[in-house]
């Protein structure tokens, strides 16, 4: 396996960028997986790694570079409270500005800045990733093919809310898309997931919506609230929605 640290010329700065493959990568659609709140992390490498051994290159971009690219440490504990510096690296991380980094991600791989050509994407948001996720399924039906928010939070905002709303994005998306909730989410809680479910009805099952009997976090082995049928679960899920489109 081959693993670098590359910096992606962005739209407003060098984007740090941890890119995972095989020495011969023989899939077709690269991965993008959209880090949660807390940034790039072994956890999240460890994703990117998994996804590599499938013959993907698996590309993980350090949204937060603006701010100086900082990571913070994972909540364990339930209920424990999130850092003040983390919600507002999450607050400033906007939707339009994670488009304009995608766009210009997709443009840098395309053009071979990853060691091969790259147009077909598949994309994975984790929580804060969720709502980025599905704003890219909807602003670049010609890069991404399939998309999935697992356990994301905020997928709902108020109209009025300057970042927008992942929501309001679901009946533009082109492609397939998979919005996978945790249940007693206070990021995405029942009336917000009632919202998402109600806008992918109106996609004729282009966008699938579904809440899965575990907690938000479910992903991350090292966590409290891992659970391995719903990571194994989503795991499965996206394999064959990123094979589907190959």
């Amino acid at each position: 396996m081959i693993e670098n640290q590359i910096l992606v010329p962005a739209a407003d700065g060098n984007m740090p960028t941890y890119v995972a493959m095989p020495s011969v990568p023989n899939k077709a659609t690269a991965v993008l997986i959209y880090m949660d709140g807390f940034g790039p992390r072994e956890e999240l490498y460890a994703t990117a790694r998994r996804y590599a051994t499938r013959g993907y290159v698996a590309v993980l971009p350090h949204l937060f570079y603006r701010l100086g690219s900082p990571t913070f440490l994972p909540t364990n504990i339930k209920g424990q409270n999130l850092q003040p510096e983390q919600v507002a690296a999450n607050d400033a991380t906007t939707l339009e500005l994670v488009r304009r980094d995608t766009l210009a991600l997709f443009d840098f791989a395309a053009k071979g800045g990853l060691g091969r050509t790259v147009e077909r994407w598949g994309v994975i948001g984790f929580c804060m990733g969720g709502r980025h996720a599905v704003a890219a399924a909807a602003a670049f039906p010609g890069y991404v093919r399939a998309a999935l928010s697992v356990h994301g939070g905020r997928m709902v905002n108020n109209n009025m809310h300057p970042d927008g709303s992942s929501h309001l994005l679901i009946q533009q998306c082109l492609v397939p898309v998979h919005v996978a909730c945790a249940r007693d989410d206070p990021s995405c809680p029942p009336e917000h997931q009632a919202i998402l479910s109600a806008e992918a009805a109106k996609t004729n099952g282009l966008v699938t919506v579904e809440t899965l009997d575990a907690l938000h976090g479910w992903s991350f082995p090292e966590r409290w609230c891992f659970d391995r049928k719903a990571s194994d679960w989503i795991w499965e899920k996206s394999l064959n929605m990123f094979e589907a489109v190959y």
